[in-house]
């Protein structure tokens, strides 16, 4: 993690005039488009053994570069989205979060991280040097004022009730804008389930389905626009996340965050999706005429991303943008700094530049989003814009001196450092005033609620038998599933104060502290 400095300005420009960059040189300044997935697995996509027909995700694959080794920093929605869209640490952002947990003391993270209200982000840096952005899905990073919340029940067709969701529209447009983006469309402000029964919600339930082709048909308008200057569009689809993509792909196709929509043929019609979600599961010996959920998602979300990357093919652009696909976070271990929510897909292709069919070992970061894209636009980002990650356009190329020696991981009261040659040591050090509760034989997790009480462990608890340990090590290429916690064996006492080191070197680079590594 580091600032920017004017050094770094200078190392950019030397790589795109040198030989290695001669083919980004060559080519000006790219377009970028960004698709960052809801609660995407390893497991649903077909190149990572999948067992879901994804052809489209796996042509980036074929025709780019594969990465096995990337992790987002912080493994939830909101701060997740902080990370790729502020190219910071989700401890940083501090609008709504600061207020909580002000600098100088403990963080907690949670959902608070967003970037209205941020001096800089990727896309204003971007649209200061000339570029077109845009954005369109789900935005989770706050608004710049409350919107309209609605009853269960509420009628999308009622006329009161259309002017509420028009109104909360064009604020989450306005806001998505504030942040700087030239469009916005398709938005959905947070997730479309997650509404109780009896409390008010941000959309009535008759609009609480997800729909892709709201999405793509966005993505595509956006595309077209701005098809003959750069441009940087960022697609972040509601799925693979909840609600059911069955039921969605089922319910009117009219139904969006705006209200009842008329939306064009973009891509393959719902019923293909579920024709072959449901012969995807006879092929895996399903039985029955029930339609799996995974493989119905991971199909719908697969045919928007085809369609995005055909239109760029017709257009003539796939050798002037890079197309990067990446999840914001996992299912198996959501909210935790462990594998299962934290290494995930992400797959690049910019024809010409990446070799095709190339796979990447080397560990990167969704922080490290930011940084790369200013290297091959060839834009110095402001001075006082702190930006946590490094460019990975080496890995792009394939270089093989690409390397990087460790990441940090952070989420709730968890802090964590990967290391290069596959070791991962967590560290959990609770709030002080839950820290006493511990003390006196309570259980909480992670996010400091009581466990009888706790609504988002996500069976972490469960699944990871080290859960409540403080400190815990693992050597992930012979424990990829963090089952054995080496953090006590005597053998291992030097990697655990290497491990704690580089933990230390990290949080003091922060604005709050974190137990011993950061005091007050």
């Amino acid at each position: 993690m580091h600032r920017r400095i004017p050094i770094a300005f200078i190392l950019a420009l030397a790589i795109l005039v040198g030989v290695g960059g001669a083919a980004v040189a060559q080519r000006g300044r790219p377009n970028v488009v960004l698709l960052y997935t809801d609660d995407q697995d390893l497991n649903e996509i077909g190149c990572y053994q999948g067992r879901t027909a994804t052809p489209h995700m796996d042509g980036l694959a074929r025709g780019g570069m594969k990465f096995t080794r990337y992790y987002v920093c912080s493994a939830v929605c909101s701060p997740s989205r902080y990370n790729a869209l502020a190219g910071r640490c989700a401890s940083r952002s501090l609008k709504q979060q600061g207020k909580r947990f002000p600098p100088g003391g403990p963080v907690n993270i949670g959902w608070e991280a967003g970037v209205i209200g941020e001096p800089h982000t990727v896309a204003s840096v971007l649209r200061a040097a000339g570029y077109a952005t845009g954005m369109v899905g789900k935005w989770h990073q706050g608004s710049l004022r409350p919107t309209t919340k609605f009853a269960a029940d509420d009628d999308p067709l009622d006329p009161k009730i259309k002017r509420q969701l028009e109104r909360n529209y064009e604020i989450m447009v306005r806001s998505v804008k504030s942040c700087g983006f030239d469009y916005a469309g398709a938005v959905y402000p947070n997730n479309v389930d997650g509404g109780r029964a009896g409390q008010p919600f941000w959309i009535p339930r008759k609009l609480g389905f997800h729909n892709m082709e709201w999405v793509t048909a966005c993505a595509l308008e956006f595309i077209e626009a701005y098809r003959d200057r750069p441009f940087f569009l960022y697609v972040a689809p509601t799925l693979v996340h909840g609600p059911s993509a069955v039921k969605s792909l089922q319910a009117d196709p009219r139904t969006t965050a705006r209200g009842y929509v008329d939306i064009p043929d973009v891509q393959p019609s719902r019923q293909s999706v579920l024709d072959r979600a449901r012969r995807a599961a006879g092929a895996a010996g399903g039985q029955g005429k029930r339609i799996p959920e995974k493989a119905a998602g991971s199909i719908w979300l697969d045919d928007g991303v085809g369609a995005i990357v055909e239109k760029l093919d017709a257009l003539g652009l796939a050798e002037k943008t890079l197309v990067l696909l990446a999840s914001d976070n996992g299912n198996v271990a959501k909210f935790t700094c462990y594998d299962g929510g934290a290494r995930l897909p992400m797959l690049a292709r910019w024809k010409g530049v990446i070799p095709a069919g190339s796979v990447c070992d080397r560990l990167v970061s969704n922080l490290d989003f930011a940084p790369t894209l200013f290297e091959i636009a060839g834009i110095e980002p402001p001075d006082e814009m702190i930006l946590d990650g490094q460019s990975i356009l080496k890995a792009l190329r394939g270089d093989p001196s690409y390397r990087r020696e460790s990441i940090f991981l952070e989420i709730t009261t968890e802090r964590a450092v990967v290391t290069d040659d596959g070791f991962k040591y967590i560290a959990v050090r609770y709030l002080p005033e839950v820290q006493e509760q511990v003390d006196r034989g309570r259980k909480y997790n992670h996010w400091c609620q009581p466990l009888e009480k706790a609504t988002h462990t996500y069976r972490a608890d469960e699944r990871y038998p080290a859960y409540f340990d403080q400190d815990q090590l693992y050597d992930l290429n012979a424990d990829p599933h963090e089952r054995e916690n080496l953090a006590a064996d005597p053998a291992q006492r030097a990697r655990l104060a290497e491990m704690k080191r580089l933990l230390h070197a990290y949080s003091a680079t922060l604005p709050h502290t974190f137990g011993e590594f950061k005091a007050e």
